[in-house]
């Protein structure tokens, strides 16, 4: 995820009527915290590891893609280094192992883009999963595999940021992939494109390329969704992910139930407000790779946590991840993949 912070800085007045109902809000949210069966909650607010109840998602498969992705042999992944080569490498082998159709010749999908000094290339590794039907509907998966590479001999391992996120991706597409041959009738008639996309951390540059390129390559394509995964496997308190750009969604109210029904998944909506000592206020609609969908009018949504210690350090290693939570954030994923087109209408 891109550093992209905010000084919090607008301070109002609240008025006294409405600290009223604020305490009338708490009052009664804490009388339905303390009930063992509150008629309106689901169960999602458990937000606790023994909830989670995994269906297909394995947690060793994620750990072994988010350690190879993070290996000091890449380097820290930053874009045109050796080691960014090496994850572009290690993504075609396991594109080609799932039976992916590469957008064009090859699965690489280079690009330009201009810095304050110099003009720079990078590349994304783009994967599609054609409908059972032709048919002009896609809904896009992205996961950055760029990082922040090295400072002198510290490697930033970027486990959480964002192997954590491919390793979803790749899981996202294998499951998607068995559906397809195991249950085709249980998924919707879609085209599905897998994107890891290079230079978000300097920038957004590889989605904002990639905007670029389905305009210019595919005028035709009603695009459903973007889901973006970026920061999925290091929660914190409450034990939860953030889901953003729901508010996009006018039945998702209607569709919110289904994403966690099965794993029970604690899914908040927005990040958290940052407290204590900090001064700092992320925002969050441009942090990540779904910004430039969201100024191309393409609808979106967003998985990730809270920045962590570990965020932007050498520190963010595969074994500061709980891997049960990233296997259920990539089965609740997967069941916005699948939603009925329906209810993707904004």
């Amino acid at each position: 995820m891109g550093n992209l912070a905010h000084p919090v800085i607008a301070i109002t007045r609240p008025q006294p009527h409405r600290i009223g109902l604020s305490l009338l809000r708490l009052f009664i949210l804490s009388l339905c915290l303390g009930l063992t069966a509150c008629a309106n909650q689901p169960a999602e607010y458990t937000c606790s590891l023994e909830a989670i109840r995994l269906n297909w998602a394995e947690p060793e498969a994620l750990k072994q893609t988010v350690a190879t992705l993070s290996a000091a042999e890449l380097m820290g992944r930053k874009t045109q280094t050796e080691g960014a080569a090496k994850a572009r490498d290690y993504l075609h082998s396991q594109f080609q192992q799932l039976g992916l159709t590469p957008w064009g010749e090859t699965f690489e999908v280079p690009f330009e883009y201009a810095t304050l000094f110099s003009q720079e290339t990078g590349s994304n590794m783009v994967a599609l999963v054609p409908a059972r039907q032709p048919t002009n509907r896609w809904r896009i998966v992205v996961a950055h595999y760029d990082h922040l590479g090295m400072s002198g001999s510290k490697i930033y391992h970027g486990a959480d940021d964002n192997a954590s996120g491919v390793a979803a991706l790749l899981a996202l597409a294998a499951h998607w992939q068995a559906q397809l041959n195991a249950a085709p009738d249980s998924l919707p008639n879609i085209n599905l494109m897998f994107v890891a996309t290079d230079a978000e951390e300097p920038g957004l540059f590889g989605s904002t390329a990639l905007v670029e390129q389905l305009k210019q390559r595919m005028p035709e394509a009603q695009f459903e969704l973007m889901l973006n995964l970026d920061m999925i496997g290091h929660p914190s308190r409450p034990y939860a992910i953030y889901l953003e750009g729901s508010r996009n969604f006018y039945q998702f109210p209607q569709f919110r139930p289904m994403l966690n029904a099965n794993n029970r998944l604690c899914i908040k909506l927005s990040h958290p407000k940052p407290v204590g000592r900090s001064i700092q206020s992320t925002d969050w609609l441009r942090a990540s790779d779904h910004y430039p969908f969201h100024k191309a009018k393409i609808p979106w949504l967003y998985f990730g946590v809270p920045t962590h210690p570990q965020y932007h350090t050498p520190e963010d290693t595969p074994d500061t991840l709980d891997y049960v939570f990233l296997a259920a954030v990539t089965e609740s994923a997967f069941e916005i993949l699948r939603l009925n087109g329906d209810f993707l209408k904004n």
